[in-house]
């Protein structure tokens, strides 16, 4: 019993240092937060003690009173909405709704995208766990595994999964269920038209809305608008923050990790041929791509041809346009990378009902309004672009490694050095397996 109690806490220590080390990609900002399709909601139900009638919202709830760990400040919400109208977050908008309705308070606790969890455990041992706190690809199956979250399955139906385009395994493990989905934040690649206009190249969006946005398009792209001029590189191609290259191997039917939620089981996916072809692309991708915050230097200097990490609204002296990864040569059809994001009810909490009560008046607010504000702020021709039936949305929770950005690292450092792919994933799947049984424990193949 000692033992497990250690192992629990380790755990819980390793999983305050993931949340340390995420990297700025991950988090949210407050330009775009929460981008992503969604999907018609459901109108059957299997029942749950969430709602009294179907889908309907309870008329009353025995605690009316929920608290949350959240990441945006209202004084800063309040600052980016009147900088722009089109900024929309559904969990603060919620909050009056839910507080009118049922005659509580929501008190939402403030802490920083890289302090939540740490937050979170903290107020758990001091026996006042709140009831909802944020969980995403690097914490979801930490925060199982480590005990801070409880199964919800009890106070949830089938509609709290039917807004959004992710299935619900991604939020369980061994049949349980964990958190419920918010709408998840697209990752899109914005371009410079102007270079790819002086370049004589098709835009990208252009490409895409034709089905022919691909790893070859995309390199012909990087390959042209990388300059040099006395032997020093004037232009380039592409940037982005490290985990990029985990999403092109998602657009090619690809992972970092293989995570069977129903098992527990966990495996590395570098030696997978899709991975390995995707790896063999970007090694030869190298010389014309950036990686880190010197994006932003090179793409404000009119530098840099494509980019992931700036969002709209932006305001350049140079036309820009959106368009999603390009595919693979390992996957078909059009699709749209994602990151899903969830709310989490922990151990301890006072009051998990009106936790998913409040979930869902979160996500009816976003279809009500979040979407449109969405659609404004990224250009209403660039939502009905991504946001179709046939684009596919594509994801995985293949983060969660206590160092995984040490690996993810480590193997960009082996493509720049033109390391064979077949090397890379035999000198990295030990290191990879090493951190999988420090975080899911020992597996067996």
């Amino acid at each position: 019993m000692k033992s497990k109690k250690i192992i629990a806490l380790f755990l819980a220590m390793t999983l305050m240092i993931l949340n340390l080390a995420a990297c700025a990609g991950n988090s949210p900002s407050n330009d775009n937060n929460n981008d992503n399709g969604n999907k018609t909601p459901a109108t059957d139900d299997q029942g749950g003690e969430v709602v009294d009638a179907g889908d309907e919202l309870p008329e009353t709830l025995d605690n009316p009173d929920i608290s949350i760990v959240y990441w945006y400040n209202p004084d800063q919400y309040a600052y980016d909405t009147k900088k722009n109208e089109n900024v929309y977050d559904p969990i603060l908008e919620a909050i009056p709704d839910f507080e009118e309705k049922y005659g509580g308070t929501v008190n939402v606790i403030y802490a920083a995208w890289d302090s939540m969890l740490e937050t979170v455990i903290a107020l758990q041992n001091s026996g006042d766990a709140p009831d909802l706190f944020e969980v995403y690809d690097r914490n979801m199956y930490n925060v199982v595994l480590s005990n801070i979250a409880q199964p919800i399955d009890e106070f949830v139906t089938d509609k709290d999964f039917s807004y959004w385009d992710v299935e619900r395994d991604l939020f369980s493990w061994k049949g349980q269920t964990y958190a419920i989905p918010i709408k998840p934040y697209t990752y899109y690649i914005m371009f410079n038209r102007d270079l790819f206009a002086l370049e004589g190249l098709t835009p990208p969006d252009e490409l895409f809305q034709q089905g022919l946005w691909n790893f070859d398009e995309f390199e012909k792209a990087i390959k042209a608008l990388t300059h040099t001029v006395d032997g020093e590189v004037s232009q380039l191609g592409y940037g982005s923050y490290d985990d990029t290259i985990t999403y092109f191997m998602l657009v090619n039917g690809g992972a970092l990790l293989d995570i069977d939620t129903s098992s527990g089981s966990v495996k590395p996916m570098l030696s997978d041929p899709k991975v390995i072809n995707t790896m063999n692309y970007m090694t030869r991708w190298m010389d014309y791509m950036v990686f880190g915050y010197d994006m932003f230097g090179w793409w404000d200097n009119g530098a840099l041809g494509m980019i992931r990490g700036k969002e709209f609204p932006v305001d350049h002296p140079f036309e820009v346009g959106m368009v999603p990864y390009p595919t693979g040569p390992d996957l078909e059809g059009r699709n749209l990378v994602v990151y899903p994001q969830g709310f989490a009810v922990p151990q301890g909490a006072k009051n998990p009902q009106g936790a998913a009560t409040f979930l869902r008046m979160v996500n009816d607010k976003q279809l009500e309004v979040g979407d449109q504000k969405e659609a404004n702020r990224i250009g209403q021709e660039n939502y009905d672009m991504i946001y179709t039936d046939d684009v596919k949305l594509v994801y995985e929770y293949d983060k969660n490694l206590d160092d995984v950005d040490h690996i993810v690292g480590s193997i960009i450092n082996y493509m720049r050095d033109d390391v064979p792919a077949s090397t890379i994933a035999a000198n990295m799947e030990p290191e990879i397996r090493a951190s999988i049984e420090l975080i899911f424990g020992p597996q067996t193949e």
